[in-house]
C-alpha cells in the first residue's frame, strides 16, 4: 500500500547520499515493498521491464558483502580521492563519510542489488531509472540510500555469493536505512554551466 510521501520536487532536491545509516532501526517489510514497487514503476524499452532485484537481510550474508566491497572502497579511493582531499574539505568531508560507508556497508539493515542480463543492448536505460525510483521513494518514507557500484571490480565474488548467474550484470549495491544524517540539498553545479542551448557551447 502507497503511504502518503513527500512533494516529488522536494524529494528530488533533498536525495542524496546517506552512506551513515541506523544498524539498529529495521526497515519495514512493507517499506522495502513499496520502494520495490516504485522501482518496478520506472520506464525500460519495449516496457521488457528486464531489472530484477537482489534483497539482502541476512546478517550474514551482509556482513561478507560488505567485507568484500570494504577491501575494494578502501584501496580504491584513497588512490581516486586522497591528493584533492588535500586541499579541498568538500573532496576531503566526500572521502571520509565514502570510507565510513566501506567500513559499515554491512551493518546497514538491507542491501539491494539491482541486476539485468548482460545480452541485453544498452539495458542501463532501465537499470537507472528504476534505481532512481528506488531512491527517490525512500526519501519519500524517511529512508536513507547511497548508489555505489565500486563492487563491480570484483563483481564474480559477489555474484558467487549471492548465487547470482554469470550472464547477469550487478549494477549497485544501495544499502537503505534510516539515516544518522540530516537531509538538504547536495552542492551542485548551477544549471548555467552545464547546459547548451541548442547546440554545444551555447550557453
Amino acid at each position: 500500500m502507497r503511504k502518503a510521501g513527500l512533494d516529488v520536487l522536494e524529494a528530488i532536491w533533498t536525495t542524496r547520499a546517506m552512506r551513515r545509516l541506523d544498524p539498529h532501526r529495521p526497515v519495514a517489510e512493507e517499506d522495502l515493498r513499496t520502494v520495490l514497487e516504485a522501482a518496478a514503476k520506472a520506464p525500460s524499452g519495449g516496457n521488457r521491464q528486464p531489472v530484477e532485484w537482489v534483497v539482502v537481510r541476512d546478517p550474514d550474508t551482509r556482513r561478507r558483502l560488505g567485507e568484500l566491497y570494504g577491501e575494494i572502497a578502501r584501496r580504491t579511493l584513497p588512490a581516486s580521492y586522497g591528493e584533492a582531499a588535500k586541499t579541498d574539505e568538500g573532496v576531503a568531508r566526500m572521502l571520509r563519510s565514502a570510507l565510513h560507508l566501506a567500513d559499515h556497508l554491512g551493518e546497514a539493515p538491507v542491501l539491494l542489488i539491482p541486476c539485468a542480463p548482460l545480452s541485453l543492448i544498452r539495458v542501463e536505460g532501465a537499470v537507472y531509472p528504476a534505481i532512481q525510483n528506488l531512491m527517490l521513494a525512500a526519501r519519500g518514507l524517511g529512508l536513507g540510500t547511497a548508489l555505489t557500484s565500486m563492487h563491480r571490480e570484483n563483481e564474480a565474488a559477489v555474484k558467487e555469493l549471492l548465487g547470482i548467474p554469470e550472464e547477469i550484470a550487478t549494477f549497485a549495491i544501495i544499502p537503505l536505512g534510516y539515516p544518522l544524517g540530516s537531509w538538504g540539498e547536495a552542492p551542485r553545479r548551477p544549471v548555467e554551466e552545464t547546459t547548451h542551448r541548442d547546440r554545444w557551447g551555447h550557453r
